[in-house]
């Protein structure tokens, strides 16, 4: 079978490439910072509306590919949109003009830029080996004298124009990715409680999305660092709601010896003062206990603040009082044990209060609340009982 030549896999990637870099800027950029991507060149930094750093990404997946190569169109056609762009009436030369490789070069160009960057090398030095590709014999065929036009163009700037030009020009490599993403990390901000991988992908997702419709509508792909940092935070509060999520009630252990020491508490007084059923004692006893162990590891871990709590448990003895004056009230001929036992499976059977403004669906989390509650008096279940000292308590 014909081997097939398969041009979109490298295409996508070099767009993937230019949206994560999109991301590597915006993480990086200073406030007040816009990025662009494909908007005078594959990624710029804008600032005050002027550009400041822009650059072109290059990237291959085959190995023996050479980026960056003395005479390649990548080098030299870069070079010349960026002295066009210069040219242009009221151009304001930009401060910084990248290279972007996804893997090391060693050309000679390219390693005379890189020392220059690191002032092992001078301007002047590139500027000889710029001069001397133009001036290199070139083969007789097509290719070449494409690529010789394009050197020749660029060469008939003055020395000058071609220093200034150079000065500017930085060779980036791509690093470690796991350093670069901790990097990323670190310059957004995110809390190191974050899973930064998923806050990152999730960034990445919603930034191409961005683009893609500022494409659709016709306008450049402009995100700025501001609405990075927006969108950073909304997924970092939507990660840790989820991490505060109570754990499932199979999950949160409870000994035998706790039980036995939780029958001599209060809020099992409580129930035995309404006749409660054996399972409502043996539910509430370990709803009781696994509530305050997750309430524990929660508070422990910072993710509940303890205002909180405090609010859900004037939540849920405001809706205890209401469920008290109707039960009262509908069941008035009833004894109070029948009475108290509606209003305790009213309370803790199936309701699911809400926590830190999320859904709480673990059942645990509300029974067991409740039954701290009773544990402190502050809810009961016998309608003639009174927390006041009193010869019948």
């Amino acid at each position: 079978m014909a081997a097939i030549n398969n041009t979109a896999a490298p295409q996508a990637a070099g767009y993937i490439l230019q949206l994560e870099r999109a991301l590597h800027h915006l993480a990086h950029a200073g406030v007040g910072a816009v990025i662009a991507v494909e908007h005078l060149d594959d990624v710029v930094v804008l600032k005050d509306g002027k550009a400041v750093v822009q650059e072109q990404d290059k990237s291959t997946a085959t190995p023996s590919a050479r980026l960056l190569s003395d005479r390649s169109k990548a080098i030299w056609r870069t070079l010349e949109i960026w002295l066009l762009q210069q040219e242009t009436p009221e151009a304001i030369a930009c401060e910084r003009y990248l290279f972007f490789v996804n893997r090391p070069v060693e050309t000679a160009i390219s390693t005379l830029l890189k020392k220059r960057k690191l002032g092992e090398a001078s301007a002047a030095q590139v500027l000889v080996a710029l001069r001397a590709e133009g001036t290199a014999p070139s083969k007789k065929t097509t290719k070449v004298t494409q690529a010789q036009a394009l050197i020749d163009r660029v060469l008939q700037r003055s020395d000058d124009e071609l220093l200034d030009l150079i000065g500017r020009i930085e060779i980036v490599e791509a690093g470690d990715p796991a350093e670069d993403r901790a990097a990323m990390a670190n310059g957004l901000g995110l809390s190191p409680r974050a899973n930064a991988e998923d806050i990152l992908d999730g960034l990445l997702g919603w930034l191409t999305r961005l683009v893609r419709e500022e494409w659709n509508a016709g306008r450049p792909g402009m995100v700025s660092r501001a609405a990075i940092l927006l969108q950073k935070d909304a997924l970092q509060a939507r990660q840790a709601r989820s991490r505060l999520l109570p754990r499932a009630a199979s999950d949160v252990r409870v000994s035998d010896a706790d039980r036995a020491g939780a029958l001599s508490r209060t809020f099992v007084e409580h129930l035995g003062r309404i006749e409660a059923q054996d399972e409502d004692v043996v539910d509430a006893v370990d709803h009781f206990l696994k509530f305050n162990a997750e309430k524990h590891r929660l508070v422990i871990e910072g993710e509940v603040a303890d205002g909180e709590w405090r609010d859900r448990g004037d939540r849920l003895r405001t809706r205890w009082q209401n469920l008290m004056r109707r039960r009262t009230r509908e069941m008035k001929p009833k004894p109070p044990t029948e009475i108290g036992q509606a209003v305790l499976a009213d309370a803790t059977y199936d309701h699911q209060e809400p926590l830190d403004g999320q859904p709480c669906g673990e059942l645990y989390m509300t029974s067991g609340h409740y039954h701290r509650l009773a544990d402190e008096n502050q809810v009961w279940w016998d309608p003639n009982y009174s927390p006041e000292p009193s010869g019948e308590d």
